[in-house]
């Protein structure tokens, strides 16, 4: 066991190593509440973010980039067209696509909106909440707003080609009707002490970094690594932002977190 983790861990260290020298050009149609957070993530990481809102532009900001992010907060139709264009013209490129249905559950609007998206034909990673993906699921209302307040069990059975990334206390996947728990060895919980306003929108941005990498190199199984490499890169940066004195200080030193992920002690940290 320990030596498989030791393989992993270099595997996901790697990932963000990657990042930092390829500087991959990240697409996100983004929520405004969270749009900065996300894009100082993405530059902590060494990613270059582009955030397009307008349909009108998703065909040529798609063919140039190296990944798609569509978050759905604050949906609305006009976002709706762009996210339709977005991942056509990705898919069509074979660009990596991470959806974030955010609060799909929370009205019928959203949840109508997002299985529309789910029935086009792309392949990549759906992230969300237990809730969320529950709705999907489901095609139910959960009214948990963009929270997941009740225990729920997810199917594995999942569209061919999409990878489930969910997110809570603890982060697991669901793909290939299997489902694994994102943990190291010596087992972690995720410490938002101070409830980061947009850290789970933040997680979508740093997934779509990391499959960019990932898909880029052709690796087998390139989405589950992308997504596991996310979520312990979020774990280790919300643990460090969990120290700090205050929310604000606490966003800062996130985003900190997030820009040391290619060092040495972020392997140090996930071998302990």
């Amino acid at each position: 066991m320990k030596q498989t983790w030791e393989k992993t861990t270099e595997q996901i260290a790697q990932v963000f190593r990657e990042i930092k020298e390829q500087k991959p050009l990240i697409q996100m149609l983004p929520n405004t509440v969270s749009a900065a957070l996300c894009a100082d993530g993405l530059s902590a990481l060494g990613a270059r973010p582009l955030m397009a809102v307008d349909a009108r532009e998703m065909q040529e900001i798609a063919e140039q980039s190296d990944a798609s992010v569509v978050n759905l907060g604050q949906l609305n139709q006009e976002k709706m067209k762009a996210a339709e264009q977005l991942l056509k013209y990705a898919a069509g490129f074979g660009k990596p696509l991470v959806l974030d249905p955010v609060g799909c559950g929370a009205s019928h609007f959203r949840l109508h909106e997002v299985q529309k998206l789910l029935a086009l034909p792309w392949k990549g990673i759906v992230k969300g909440n237990c809730s969320e993906l529950y709705s999907i699921q489901q095609n139910q209302l959960t009214r948990e707003g963009i929270d997941a307040v009740e225990k729920r069990e997810l199917s594995l059975k999942i569209p061919e080609g999409r990878l489930y990334f969910v997110t809570g206390q603890t982060d697991y996947m669901i793909w290939d009707g299997r489902k694994q728990e994102l943990i190291r060895p010596c087992e972690i919980r995720k410490k938002n002490r101070y409830n980061i306003v947009g850290s789970g929108c933040l997680a979508g941005a740093v997934t779509g970094a990391c499959c960019s990498v990932t898909v880029r190199q052709r690796q087998e199984q390139a989405y589950a690594l992308a997504v596991w490499a996310a979520s312990l890169g979020m774990a280790y940066a919300l643990e460090q932002a969990g120290r700090a004195s205050g929310y604000g200080s606490a966003k800062t030193v996130l985003l900190d977190g997030l820009s040391h992920l290619a060092e040495p002690h972020f392997k140090e940290w996930l071998l302990q």
